[in-house]
């Protein structure tokens, strides 16, 4: 009976780690927003050099607009419009507003697609890969675990701003599919990992936890332990304080 009660309590623990995925994965791209504004800036700061940044800046001001309004078709549209004929920074800043709003209204195939068109789209490579990053994150539910791995491959493997987070995806995947020694391998590579938030740490801990408790044993055995706390300092009773030498007075 307490086998049965075990395995319940992990299920439950993989699946709110699998919910906190979900959750946090679109903050990234909130998270974002300022950088991929300052590169749409100098994006349109080129496109204005050859007369078409006022333009596109307008559209996309009043497209922002309509999208803060509520108004999601008509902002869909506008974004639209901005990606068939506006600068390539600004069609890049649209197309990941499109992608936004597909995922908000749980579109996840439609969303992956229009990520994917970002990340062709932009000139930048941070861009880039933010967009394949989220694409991946898009199509999480659908894709296999081997599919993750062959999209994230080039963020893990290139030096990406995204790679941390992109091992992280791949590991969610095998954790997933219990596919348990490669999700062990992605988890404790980022639990050592000196560039690891904090945050992302704990993440890594608590599924390297799962794994601990629900791969074969054989697997489970290899798991890294977690670090332990350093021992309080031993407190020094009264009678064992160390004896000061007097001070000498001159006299």
């Amino acid at each position: 009976m307490v086998d049965v009660f075990d395995e319940v309590e992990e299920e439950l623990r993989k699946e709110r780690y699998m919910q906190l995925l979900r959750k946090w994965g679109p903050w990234v791209a909130g998270a974002a927003v300022l950088v991929i504004a300052g590169v749409a800036g100098h994006e349109g700061w080129r496109a204005w050099q050859a007369n078409q940044a006022a333009e596109a800046s307008t559209q996309f001001a009043e497209a922002r607009e309509l999208e803060l309004a509520g108004n999601t078709e008509a902002a869909r549209a506008a974004y639209d419009a901005l990606v068939q004929e506006g600068p390539r920074g600004y069609a890049t800043l649209a197309l990941l507003h499109q992608a936004a709003l597909a995922s908000e209204a749980g579109e996840a195939e439609e969303a992956a697609r229009l990520y994917e068109q970002a990340a062709q789209r932009s000139p930048v490579a941070l861009i880039r890969d933010l967009a394949r990053y989220q694409a991946a994150l898009s199509g999480f539910d659908t894709l296999s675990s081997d599919d993750l791995r062959l999209r994230l491959d080039p963020l893990i493997t290139g030096g990406s701003s995204f790679a941390l987070l992109a091992r992280e995806l791949v590991g969610a995947a095998a954790l997933r599919d219990e596919r348990w020694e490669e999700a062990r391998r992605q988890y404790e590579f980022i639990q050592l990992s000196i560039d690891a938030s904090e945050g992302l740490r704990l993440r890594a801990r608590d599924a390297l936890s799962v794994i601990a408790q629900s791969a074969p044993p054989e697997i489970a055995e290899e798991v890294l332990p977690e670090p332990e706390a350093m021992p309080d300092a031993p407190a020094i009773a009264a009678d064992e304080a160390p004896i000061l030498p007097e001070e000498d007075s001159g006299q």
